[in-house]
């Protein structure tokens, strides 16, 4: 009765086919796009790391950088002061960010420090 059924094997062979080109398809992209959301979290929590020292600095000694390039982990990042009214913006800049820089807010303070 089998031997009958010639086409059987035709189907089953482009039906896997097909399964396997359809998860092909649709994981190897979603992957590729997780690994580089994981590499730019990873280079962003290293730019805070930096902006966090920075502002550390300034509160304990009221001295700050104007602008200073660091370079961590392989990648060169750009952290600028910037002075804003009564307020101290802290921007972080590096290659790996396809957006615009992001910048923290402090209050600018003269007459508080640690020292």
């Amino acid at each position: 009765m089998w031997r009958e059924n010639k086409g059987f094997s035709t189907i089953e062979t482009m039906s896997a086919l097909s399964l396997w080109l359809f998860l092909l398809l649709t994981v190897v992209p979603m992957w590729s796009k997780l690994i580089a959301d994981e590499k730019m979290a990873e280079s962003r929590e290293t730019g805070y790391q930096i902006m966090n020292e920075s502002i550390g600095k300034y509160m304990m000694t009221g001295e700050r950088d104007a602008s200073k390039t660091v370079i961590k982990n392989n990648k060169i990042y750009a952290l600028k002061w910037e002075e804003e009214g009564h307020d101290q913006n802290v921007c972080i800049s590096a290659a790996a960010y396809k957006e615009k820089p992001f910048c923290l807010s402090i209050m600018r303070t003269d007459w508080l420090y640690a020292s």
